[in-house]
Order: structure tokens, then C-alpha cells, then sequence
């Protein structure tokens, strides 16, 4: 009796234990698979949300092209209005007004774009406001062009009205960028900020999931020993063991230490048939299970480092009808109550759709990544041709342009190597203003005709193995095997030089067509800066050259003079004066006429540019006098100086149809600073009465006002004639 009872209370304890265990074991695997679950559609949500947050970054990128498009084209229309302006070519009004049609459907996608945010729109709407002020800016521009108005106070309004329109444009177009770059960054760090999130809390719950499968395995272990003294016990609790095995949408399978099944799921019986096309059973041992020895071996070899007493989680890829399979295994040991260890389970998740998703997100993440370096780089060239564009025009010399074109070169046609051509005013020839990135050795002048982008109006490309035309202007030996290209600088319909290119980094394809657009933009823009130079060194030397003789004017003189004066006072360098006038050139005029007359006033202008020094300066001071000025000379060299002269003149032999023109001769009168006077009116005053003097005593001689200012008789009548 006392045993029975003692059977009994154990029983009642054995009972009551594995009510506890049972209760537990629900405790544990419920909320594991409840956390299972949640994480599953945390990660669903997670997807969704890094998708929109996708899509809101394309959508910035979108109003960022969408702006820089803009820009773009209110930069060609700026360029095409300058080039009508300067050239009067009405194929610039024709290219301003299809510039015109394209911005009513950007103007529309841009405000669309930007409707979800009401700053921006209200911004946008600016934008517009003032690129449609613009727009009516160019319209009004027009006729003051065709009008010749552009000169007067309407017009010099209308430009800087235009200029600050402008800069209005540019700065609320980058405003516009910035605010969208700004929010692109907050969409990024909050996009980061939830992986992050996200990525804690999948890895913490599958900790904990794995951590409470685990527990509920050992657990169920347990059972399964109680269940030993009670076949009855053990057929319910391998029901409940199967029960739970198959509510479970994971691959699960263990072995004993023999290596023979003692339990798997439906789940794994099906993928393990779909593997290796054998339908397994428990007992079967691992062993003899596989006709193919690699699928036997691999397979073993991850149950026996399972049942080496450590627990791992790894992946291993199977490949089935030549498609890769990705699963993670989660090993755990089956121990007895005195931590013997009597087999090992697997938890497999099939993660190839999974692995293939990541694949996908990770090859979209690049895609935007280039998209996004491609979008910078465009932005860049445009930010750095409008940085050209605003400098080229501020420069006033060739020399200006080649040291600017340097520069910009090499960081805009990074991608190439060359040379920039320009040509000599006289079209005859071309020769080599500056390069950059140490090109191949080319010819350094070259004449027009050598170069087929120059006879054609339009880019040469050419690729050498692709047996093209090469332009005689190149040394095939220096370019061997080379892509190069011509770019002819063209505006105003004429050619201001060549830009020419070699590709650095040599691929099949050559040039890029993004290349190719940048080069031919880079062109135009330096073909542009070109003419505006020529134009004004144009307009320069025909406001102080006189047109006949091709000396200084009057104006010029003066400034000039003013300016050698102060040097002088600095320095205490003695300057000289000397007048000089055509001896009887009214005789010449009425004897041969007015074209003999103009005909001994060029001679005399070539003697004196053939004569003077680089720093002294002759100038028609008026009808047949002349004045030059001489820096550092005393009396002595200024006098065999001007005598040189005269001499020079009196051999002028000059011939007018049948008849000689001549004799010709000329007096001088030379004056010194500071002796004879402190001002430009009171140094050529001095040298007038010096020639005054010359002229009343003979003609024909050179009078120095130091010689005659001691003859106040003279002076006097020549200050009172």
C-alpha cells in the first residue's frame, strides 16, 4: 500500500510536472511564434516603407533635373540672344523662340512635382514668374536690336534689367536645388535611421524566437523522457511533438547520434524530396540514404559538426534544375536530463527569395547611386559652363581667353587631352594658343585647309582603326592607334580657331555621346568669347587709331601724355615732346590733290612706326602735324633722333599716276619735361613754338625750345602774333 501510494504521489508529481512542463513549453512557443509572426509583417511594412521612401527620393531627384533643365535652357536662350546681338543672324531669334515652346510642359511637370510641398511650390511659382519675366525681357530686347537702340538709356536699362533677372533666376533655381537636396538628405537619414531600426528589431526578435524554439525543443525533450514510463504519455506527446512541428513554417529535422531520422516535418520531407528526389522516413540513416556520394557526404558533414556539442546557424547553397537554392540552418543538440548528448536538430528556412530580394534592393540602390553621381556630374559641367561662360566674357585679350581656356580645359574635358588652335586674324593660318593634360606632338601653326572639321563647318571624328580620314594637320606617328576629334570654333558664321581632343582612356566605343554634348557646348561657348573679344579689340583700335594712317589719334595722345608725365615725376626720367608738320603740304594738296596729300600722310606714318621704340608713341595730332613722344632721351639723343627722321622724310620718293610728288621735307619742334613744361597743353605748346620757330626761319630743320626761349623777342611775338 505504502509503495502504491508512493506510485501514486509520484505519479501525481510525474503528473503534475509535466502539466507545469506542458504549460511552460505554451508559454514559451506561443509568444516565440506570435514574435515570429510580427517580425514577419514588421519586415512586410519595412519593405513598403523603404519602396515609398524610394520613390520620394526619384521624385526629388525629379525636381532637381527637371530645374537644371530649366537653367539649361535659359542659359541657350541667354546665348542665343547674345549671339543675335552680336551677329544679327536671325536663325538665333528662330533657335530662341523653339527654346520658348519647351518650358509651358516643364513648367507643369515642375509645379506637379512640387504641389505635395507648398514652400516649394510657392517657390517654383517664382521661378516661373521671373523666367516668364525673363522670356518678355528678350522679347522687348528684340526690337531695340533691330532698331539700333541698344546703346541708348531704354536699352542700357533693359541690360541691366536683364542682368538681374538673371542672377534672379540662377539663385532661385539653386534655392530650389538646395531645398530639394535638403530634404533628399532628411529622407536618407530617415530611409538609414528605420534599416537601422528595422534591423535591430528582426535580429532581437529572431534572437529571441530562436532562443524560445530552442527552449520549447529542450522542453519537449523533457517530455519525451517522462514519457518513457507510459507509452501512453509518450504517443501523446509525440502527437503533440508532431502537432507542433507541423504548425511550424520552417524546414525542421533531427537525428540521433547513429545519424537516423527520428523526427522531421512535412515541410522537410517535401523540400528534401524536391532536392534529391527521395522520399524519406524515420530511421533512415543519413548513411544509406544517397546514391549520389557528394549530396551523402555534404549532407553528413553538417549533422556531424551539429552533433560536435555546439549549436551554429549557417547557410548553404543547393543547386537544383541550375538554379541556385539558399537555406539557413539552425542546429541545436538533443541532450537527456544528465546533458548526454542524444541527437541534433536543424531549423532550415529556404532564404533564396529572400537572398534574391536583398540582391535586387542592393543592385536598385546602385542604380539610384549612379543615376544620382550621373545627375551630380551633369550639374557640375552646367555649374562650371556658366562659371566659363561669366569669366570668358570678362575677358578682354586673346591672351586672357588662352590662360581662362587652360584652366577649363582640363577640368571640364577631364577625359581628354589637346590642343586649343586660334586663328590669325589674317585667316591664312591657325597656331596653338594653350593645351592641356600633355597631349601627343602636333604641328604648331597649320594652315586652314589641313583640317577637314575646318572645310566641312562641323565636327570631325575620327577613330584610326575604323580607316576614317585623318586631317594632315595631325602626326599620325604621335597619335598612333588614338580616337581624336576636331571641333571647329565657329560663330557668326566664321571660324575662330579649333579645339582638338584625344581620348585618354581608349575603349572601343570613343567618345560618350554626354562627352560629345559637353565638348560641342564648351565649343560654342568658346567660339562665342572669341568673337566678343575680336569684336572689341575691333572697336578698341578704331576709337584710337587715326583710320588714315594708322597712328594714335589726339584723344589718345593726351591720356597718354598725362600718364608718361606722372612716370616721369615718379621716376626722373626725362620725357620729350616734338611736334612736327609737313613743310608746304597745302602746296601738295592743290598741286597733286587730296590723294597725293593723303598719300605723303601714310608714308610719313610708316617712317614713324618703322622709327620709334616700344614705349614711346607717335600720333596725327592733326591735319599734316604729327607728335611723338620719347621716354628717356636726353638733348642730344632726342635732336640725331628727330633728325633721323627728317632725313627719312626728305627721301620719301613717292609717285602719283605720271608725276613725282615732292620735294617733301618737315620741321620740328621738340619740347622737354619738366624743362619747358609740367602739363601735356604746356610741353606741346612749348614744342609748337619750337616748330613755329623752324617754320619761320626756313622750314625743313628740327628746333629744340630750349634754344630759342632765350629770344624773348621771338617768344613774345610768338605769343602775340
Amino acid at each position: 500500500m505504502d509503495f502504491i501510494k508512493k506510485q501514486k504521489q509520484a505519479a501525481l508529481v510525474a503528473h503534475s510536472d509535466s502539466g507545469f512542463s506542458k504549460i511552460l513549453l505554451y508559454s514559451i512557443f506561443i509568444p516565440a511564434l506570435l514574435l515570429v509572426f510580427i517580425i514577419s509583417i514588421f519586415s512586410y511594412f519595412q519593405v513598403n516603407k523603404l519602396v515609398k521612401t524610394n520613390y520620394w527620393v526619384t521624385h526629388t531627384y525629379q525636381v532637381i533635373q527637371n530645374t537644371d533643365q530649366i537653367l539649361f535652357s535659359i542659359v541657350n536662350i541667354n546665348s542665343y540672344q547674345r549671339g543675335y546681338f552680336i551677329s544679327g543672324d536671325n536663325q538665333f531669334l528662330n533657335k530662341i523662340d523653339k527654346a520658348k515652346l519647351n518650358f509651358k510642359e516643364r513648367f507643369d511637370s515642375l509645379l506637379k512635382l512640387t504641389k505635395d510641398n507648398l514652400s516649394q511650390t510657392e517657390r517654383v511659382n517664382r521661378f516661373i514668374d521671373l523666367i516668364n519675366q525673363r522670356l518678355n525681357q528678350i522679347t522687348f530686347n528684340i526690337p531695340l536690336r533691330q532698331n539700333n537702340k541698344l546703346q541708348t538709356p531704354e536699352g542700357i536699362d533693359s541690360f541691366r534689367q536683364e542682368v538681374d533677372l538673371s542672377n534672379q533666376i540662377r539663385d532661385l533655381g539653386q534655392e530650389i536645388k538646395s531645398v530639394e537636396l535638403a530634404l533628399l538628405q532628411g529622407r536618407n537619414d530617415k530611409a538609414l535611421s528605420d534599416a537601422k531600426l528595422a534591423n535591430i528589431i528582426i535580429i532581437l526578435g529572431s534572437l529571441i524566437s530562436i532562443c524560445g524554439l530552442f527552449l520549447t525543443f529542450i522542453l519537449a525533450n523533457k517530455e519525451l523522457s517522462r514519457s518513457l514510463q507510459s507509452e501512453q504519455q509518450r504517443k501523446i506527446i509525440e502527437i503533440q511533438l508532431r502537432s507542433i512541428l507541423e504548425s511550424a513554417t520552417d524546414m525542421i529535422a533531427a537525428v540521433d547520434t547513429n545519424y537516423r531520422y527520428i523526427i522531421f516535418n512535412e515541410a522537410y520531407l517535401e523540400e528534401f524530396k524536391r532536392l534529391f528526389g527521395i522520399s524519406l522516413m524515420i530511421g533512415m540513416s543519413v548513411d544509406n540514404i544517397f546514391s549520389d556520394q557528394d549530396s551523402r557526404n555534404k549532407l553528413l558533414d553538417i549533422w556531424k559538426e551539429s552533433l560536435k556539442g555546439r549549436e551554429f546557424v549557417k547557410n548553404i547553397e543547393i543547386e537544383v534544375d541550375e538554379k541556385q537554392n539558399v537555406y539557413e540552418i539552425t542546429s541545436s543538440l538533443i541532450t537527456n536530463e544528465i546533458n548526454e548528448i542524444k541527437g541534433a536538430v536543424h531549423i532550415i528556412r529556404n532564404i533564396t527569395k529572400q537572398i534574391e530580394e536583398q540582391a535586387e534592393l542592393k543592385e536598385s540602390y546602385n542604380q539610384l547611386s549612379l543615376g544620382m553621381q550621373a545627375l551630380k556630374d551633369k550639374n557640375d559641367q552646367i555649374t562650371l559652363l556658366v562659371e566659363m561662360s561669366d569669366i570668358l566674357l570678362a575677358c578682354g585679350s586673346l591672351d586672357e581667353l588662352g590662360n581662362v581656356m587652360a584652366k577649363y580645359c582640363e577640368r571640364m574635358l577631364h577625359f581628354a587631352r589637346g590642343y586649343l588652335y586660334v586663328m590669325h586674324p589674317s585667316k591664312n593660318y591657325l597656331e596653338i594658343a594653350t593645351s592641356w593634360g600633355s597631349p601627343n606632338e602636333q604641328k604648331t601653326t597649320f594652315s586652314p585647309h589641313e583640317c577637314w572639321a575646318i572645310r566641312l563647318g562641323r565636327t570631325h571624328y575620327v577613330r584610326p582603326a575604323h580607316n576614317q580620314l585623318i586631317c594632315n594637320h595631325v602626326i599620325q606617328e604621335q597619335i598612333d592607334n588614338s580616337t581624336y576629334i576636331c571641333v571647329p570654333l565657329m560663330a557668326q558664321n566664321d571660324i575662330y580657331g579649333l579645339l582638338y581632343l584625344e581620348l585618354i582612356n581608349e575603349i572601343p566605343e570613343g567618345f560618350s555621346e554626354n562627352q560629345r554634348l559637353l565638348i560641342t557646348a564648351f565649343a560654342e561657348l568658346t567660339a562665342l568669347a572669341f568673337a566678343n573679344v575680336r569684336l572689341r579689340e575691333n572697336l578698341r583700335h578704331q576709337s584710337i587709331r587715326d583710320p588714315l594712317t594708322g597712328l594714335y589719334n589726339r584723344r589718345y595722345l593726351e591720356d597718354f601724355l598725362l600718364k608718361q608725365i606722372h612716370q616721369s615725376e615718379r621716376t626722373n626720367v626725362p620725357l620729350a615732346v616734338v611736334m612736327m608738320d609737313l613743310d608746304h603740304f597745302k602746296k601738295i594738296n592743290d598741286t597733286y590733290g587730296h590723294d597725293a596729300g593723303d598719300a605723303v600722310l601714310k608714308e610719313l606714318g610708316k617712317i614713324l612706326q618703322e622709327d620709334i621704340r616700344v614705349g614711346d608713341i607717335a600720333a596725327r595730332y592733326g591735319g599734316e602735324e604729327f607728335i611723338v613722344v620719347f621716354y628717356g632721351v636726353n638733348d642730344e639723343s632726342i635732336k640725331s633722333r628727330a633728325e633721323r627722321i627728317r632725313h627719312a622724310v626728305s627721301r620719301i620718293q613717292l609717285k602719283y599716276g605720271a608725276q613725282h610728288v615732292g620735294p617733301i621735307t618737315i620741321s620740328m619742334g621738340i619740347s622737354e619735361f619738366p624743362t619747358h613744361g609740367h602739363t601735356p597743353m604746356e610741353l606741346i605748346e612749348s614744342a609748337d613754338k619750337a616748330l613755329y620757330y623752324a617754320k619761320a626761319n626756313g622750314r625743313n630743320m628740327v628746333v629744340l625750345y630750349a634754344e630759342i626761349k632765350n629770344k624773348r623777342d621771338y617768344l613774345k611775338k610768338v605769343d602775340n602774333p
